[in-house]
């Protein structure tokens, strides 16, 4: 009777996800520290030994093999040792360590893994347990190349913890290799990592969207609009995407490929590049926005930084505030296109005390925000003959400058400051007013007249140069 009511509880508990032991004492019902991963016989899995529960050779070789956990060793490695634990991996199992007593070392495990999909993202996951490593990256999970992709760092001393790695772009020939890493290029630690339960698996938690020049990649939680509607400000995008293009006389960065729009964690509202990183804690109410026909100002600025000139690696010289210059390509492409931004104005009330108010701007509208709806506007910065941070003002006099001569006197000055070779020594030793200057005198040059005095008065002048006199 005893035997099947032991029977009976060990069952029960079992179904409720716990598991049922034996000490010397008595029984006990425990609960164990649960991986976050899937076991190959719940889910696919793509990496071999994913348990390192088998024997791993620990001699150092030159490059990473297919199915098998090699050390590749790494900078300062003569002071890292690697060893295979038993009874200190998740659960009492194996484990791999790297240990690193005396010095800070970058050095890592590695296996390639071969019959990726190209066209699919994956995600990679770790178990990390780390013993006093004080600084530098500390144990995370990355891809084999300089400055690759990787998780976050585990660093202290901390019980296992799980750690991510999202991989966007499998090469064309199918193979990645995933590395155990202590430290990381230019950022080495000291102290002692455990690796656990590593697992590799399609990304399925993105949603994942692509247009002619543009990839949104977020998960698939912040997207609440329909695919129609998607659809829709992707096609946008492609049609800003394409001012800009012919703004710069034809040049698109990162050799013309897909731009991606990519979920992060970071300290912005987003970082410009390829993929453009875009903070989660705004993608859901910006795509809500979306789904009322906003197309992103966010975004588009983004985007606009993309076309900066190290698209050609050409001059900074007259690039003195390139904020100033992404909104102004921005500007380009929604007076072009007629497009529609909503986004937040301080608008100054008589009493001179301001409020915030969302708006909705079409096209050339948005000069307005640039003339007096924001904190550095032209009405109270340049035209109130005050000498701060300008930014939107110079925006609004560049757009007058324009609506004087059109815009095709920019798209002859930038093209022919795109094919000035980057000098970054010269750019070092000059004020934001000599960049100012600099450009002034291009647009002079192909204007044919004197931008100076002809879009210029004297007391504005001497603000924009008192202020950009004094920044670097």
């Amino acid at each position: 009777m005893k035997r099947k009511l032991l029977y009976w509880l060990c069952s029960f508990v079992l179904i409720a996800g716990w598991s049922c032991s034996k000490s010397d004492d008595s029984n006990q019902i425990v609960e164990p520290d649960k991986p976050t991963v899937d076991e190959p016989s719940t889910a696919t899995q793509l990496v071999a030994n994913w348990n390192l529960e088998e024997d791993i050779d620990l001699s150092k070789v030159e490059k990473a093999e297919a199915g098998k956990w090699r050390y590749l060793g790494g900078w300062n490695e003569s002071n890292a040792t690697v060893t295979q634990e038993s009874l200190r991996g998740v659960n009492g199992s194996r484990c791999l360590a790297i240990i690193a007593e005396s010095e800070d070392v970058d050095v890592m495990f590695g296996q390639k893994i071969t019959g990726l999909d190209p066209a699919k993202p994956y995600k990679a996951t770790a178990r990390i347990k780390t013993e006093g490593i004080a600084q530098g990256k500390g144990g995370n999970i990355c891809l084999d190349y300089l400055w690759a992709p990787a998780s976050e760092g585990v660093t202290g001393t901390k019980d296992w913890t799980s750690v991510t790695l999202e991989i966007d772009e499998i090469p064309a020939d199918s193979t990645i290799t995933l590395c155990l890493r202590l430290g990381s290029t230019a950022n080495s630690s000291q102290g002692v990592a455990y690796f656990d339960n590593i697992s590799l698996k399609e990304n399925t938690d993105l949603y994942i969207r692509e247009s002619e020049h543009i990839r949104l990649m977020v998960d698939k939680k912040y997207v609440s609009i329909s695919d129609a509607q998607i659809d829709t400000w992707l096609g946008n995008l492609d049609k800003v995407y394409e001012a800009y293009v012919e703004l710069f006389s034809g040049r698109k960065p990162f050799e013309g490929k897909v731009i991606t729009l990519r979920s992060a964690v970071i300290g912005a509202w987003a970082y410009a590049g390829n993929p453009v990183q875009w903070n989660q804690d705004y993608i859901s109410s910006a795509l809500l926005a979306v789904g009322k026909g906003d197309w992103c100002f966010g975004i588009m600025h983004e985007l606009g930084h993309d076309f900066a000139p190290y698209i050609s690696n050409a001059t900074y010289a007259f690039d003195w505030n390139e904020e100033l210059f992404a909104n102004f390509r921005m500007y380009y492409a929604l007076e072009k296109l007629n497009a529609t931004v909503i986004t937040d104005a301080n608008i100054l009330l008589p009493d001179g005390s301001t409020k915030t108010e969302t708006k909705t701007y079409v096209g050339a509208e948005l000069k307005q925000l640039y003339k007096s709806e924001t904190t550095n506007c032209y009405d109270r910065t340049i035209g109130a003959n005050k000498a701060v941070e300008m930014g939107n003002a110079l925006c609004y006099k560049l757009i007058q400058i324009k609506e004087k001569y059109g815009w095709e006197l920019y798209i002859k000055a930038f093209d022919e400051l795109y094919k000035v070779p980057r000098n970054e020594t010269e750019e070092s030793g000059m004020t934001q007013w000599d960049k100012f200057d600099y450009f002034m005198s291009v647009l002079t040059k192909q204007a044919g007249e004197d931008i100076y005095a002809n879009n210029f008065t004297s007391a504005e002048l001497g603000t924009i140069r008192t202020y950009l006199q004094t920044q670097q």
